[in-house]
């Protein structure tokens, strides 16, 4: 049985780390408190969830599949929590684990404890047969309606029975039977354990004589109990493969519903807060138009538990985005909210905007300033030099780079230059930037190209943040007076 929710014909790999450098990305868009919410404590979501967002979609099909399953998802919220709990119930407990096939030497512990786990996982199934006959036709999605229509199509009421009725008589160990026949040298072979019938007697076999092993008997008690082994042996691997193969089946459906809850979770918390979220248009990674409107950082929306200002963009065919204007204007926000918007518009998800449209990237880096380390053994200058060369063997035509005041750690036109070669680099081999800047130097350097889209943080005549980024060219100036005049002349 396939699970199918992720892709329509392979596996969700939650263990998959293929992606750079995927903390410090985390950590500079503020990942992990969207994460927090989504999981709401749950470390199975957390961990669907973050691979499924460092696992970038790489095309519009595969982006509709899961986006159509997203939103059936939000349509159907209480209905894919109850399959995600019915899961759990097999799941989370430690005694349905299994542990139990390195757990033990003794065959008939092994043999015990896998029929219990058997028994559990057919009652799970049969909790899921339910599911599925009640909701064959409520979901509309390819990935949640083919889901039911495959556990229909291959599990049904007969089979659970069947299964059940197997399973007791594995269990009643009182009066097992095992069938041998002679091989060389008198030695019993062919060791079968032999299944009974409805009356109670043993199929294919008749008892004509008996020996009853005292108790005192030790030799024979142990000659029998090494007998019922071999016996068991076989039976044992039969039951490990089976358990086995539902096992996979349990852990990845787990995993897979885990994404679905935790975009059920954001969504329910950012409603809660009036932010907006919306289905992004998701262009070939050929294209190199953006534009949304409404972009926020949700980050940002959860940590003050409320809606924030968004940003609205609308260009086609831009190679580089540089951001400048006023210090603590909104630049590094803005950032955070499309580094968000990326990840999660390439994981299927929604995002945080009224409307949202943007081309796929093969991969995201980011090379955000740091602050001083105590420890650092290097100059600051050196240290961003040598993240970027890092960056630099594992980035790729197609990928898309966020720069956040970088190479600021020396003089204007030194750094400028370093940066400035550095993205006409990028953009010169097929990579998309974004940059924010205070170098006017740097930005200067672009002024004349028209595949460069400028940015600007806004600011009133009297000094007020607008925390909007609208067009417009860079200014020699950050306006880093207004800072000053705030802390120190408007206090007294």
């Amino acid at each position: 049985m396939k699970v199918n929710l992720m892709y329509r014909d392979k596996h969700f790999d939650v263990n998959s780390d293929q992606y750079y450098d995927s903390d410090a990305i985390a950590f500079d868009v503020e990942l992990k408190k969207i994460v927090d919410v989504m999981s709401r404590g749950d470390k199975e979501i957390a961990k669907a969830c973050t691979a499924a967002m460092f696992t970038p979609l790489q095309t519009v099909e595969d982006i509709k599949y899961r986006q159509d399953n997203v939103n059936d998802a939000l349509k159907h919220a209480d209905l894919v929590r109850k399959l995600y709990d019915i899961v759990l119930q097999v799941q989370d407990k430690p005694e349905n684990s299994m542990h139990w096939l390195s757990s033990s030497s003794n065959i008939a512990n092994i043999f015990s404890h896998g029929v219990n786990l058997l028994k559990v996982y057919i009652e799970t199934i049969a909790a899921m047969l339910k599911y599925a006959e009640d909701n064959k036709k409520t979901f509309t999605s390819d990935g949640f309606s083919g889901f039911v229509k495959m556990f229909l199509s291959e599990i049904d009421g007969k089979f659970v029975d069947e299964a059940k009725s197997h399973l007791k008589d594995l269990r009643d160990q009182d009066d097992m039977l095992i069938r041998a026949k002679l091989g060389p040298f008198n030695r019993c072979t062919g060791y079968v354990l032999v299944k009974k019938e409805k009356r109670g007697l043993f199929s294919r076999s008749k008892i004509v004589d008996t020996l009853t092993i005292k108790d005192d008997d030790i030799a024979g008690g142990s000659d029998l109990a090494a007998r019922q082994e071999i016996a068991l042996n076989e039976t044992v691997t039969v039951l490990a493969q089976v358990a086995k193969h539902l096992y996979s089946f349990f852990t990845a459906l787990r995993y897979e519903l885990a994404f679905y809850i935790g975009a059920i979770n954001l969504a329910e918390k950012l409603k809660e807060y009036g932010a907006p979220i919306c289905i992004p248009e998701m262009l070939p990674i050929t294209k190199w138009d953006r534009s949304w409107r409404g972009l926020y950082d949700v980050s940002l929306v959860i940590t003050k538990s409320a809606a924030v200002t968004g940003n609205e963009l609308d260009t086609k065919d831009k190679y580089l985005y540089i951001i400048t204007g006023a210090n603590q204007g909104g630049k590094s926000t803005f950032l955070r909210s499309f580094g968000q918007a990326q990840l999660m518009a390439q994981s299927g998800l929604f995002v945080g905007a009224e409307q949202y449209k943007a081309p796929i990237r093969n991969s995201m880096y980011t090379h955000f300033k740091r602050e001083e380390d105590a420890f650092i053994r290097s100059g600051k200058l050196e240290e961003e030099m040598a993240r970027m060369s890092t960056i630099a063997d594992h980035i790729t035509p197609g990928s898309l780079m966020i720069f956040n005041e970088s190479f600021a750690a020396t003089n204007e036109r030194e750094g400028s230059e370093i940066h400035r070669q550095i993205v006409q680099a990028l953009i010169e081999n097929g990579v998309e930037v974004f940059a924010v800047s205070h170098q006017y130097t740097f930005a200067a350097a672009f002024l004349e190209d028209k595949k460069t889209q400028f940015l600007r943080a806004g600011r009133l005549e009297d000094g007020a943040r607008t925390f909007k980024i609208t067009p417009g060219v860079p200014l020699e100036t950050a306006y880093g007076e207004d800072i000053y005049q705030e802390l120190f002349v408007n206090r007294k």
